[in-house]
């Protein structure tokens, strides 16, 4: 009977002391990152604006920091040049793929798109992912709440993918509109 017993008692003792060394070296090592610009998301500022002194806005929530949302689960950040009166709305928006459209949208103090960053796109190669292309993006650029955003001609053979674009720059142009304020006032 102890034969039978002790291997499995053994291994057992075994996986306890391994995870607990595991847990005891995530605890010493994490950094939290909340609230950094990656070195691609400061490109993505600095491609949109140029130079700026750029920050992630972050609030409390259940006694963590986290990135500001405004409630809608498709904003990762908004990231803000608070001296510039400038703010950057980091969303991923689905267009023919699940969330696949991770960009930038900047919104200059007179409400309206300064330009677009992407940051990875997930769509149909050739065809969703061209809205993607400079040409295609840069007609978002000068637009505001008051802009008839869905006259933008969608693109040929990424109908779905044009459409969650919209989407995501109407929705970037309506928070910053109604929370400009406290995103741009210190």
């Amino acid at each position: 009977m102890k034969s039978k017993i002790m291997p499995p008692a053994v291994l057992t003792v075994i996986c306890v002391m391994v995870c607990s060394l595991l847990v005891l070296a995530h605890n010493m090592t994490y950094v939290d990152n909340t609230g950094v610009l990656t070195d691609e998301m400061k490109k993505g500022c600095e491609e949109i604006f140029g130079e700026g002194s750029y920050e992630i806005v972050t609030e409390k929530k259940d006694h963590d920091t986290v990135p500001v949302d405004f409630g809608v689960k498709q904003i990762n950040s908004v990231i803000t040049d608070k001296k510039n009166r400038r703010c950057i709305f980091e969303l991923t928006w689905d267009g023919y793929a699940k969330g696949g459209l991770h960009l930038m949208i900047g919104i200059n103090d007179e409400n309206k798109i300064e330009g677009l960053y992407f940051l990875s796109v997930g769509e149909t190669p050739g065809l969703g992912a061209k809205v993607a292309q400079k040409d295609y993006y840069e007609k978002f650029s000068g637009l505001s709440v008051e802009s008839d955003i869905e006259a933008v001609d969608n693109m040929t053979a990424a109908t779905y993918s044009s459409k969650g674009l919209k989407e995501a720059c109407e929705k970037a142009l309506e928070i910053y509109t109604v929370h400009k304020g406290e995103l741009l006032d210190e």
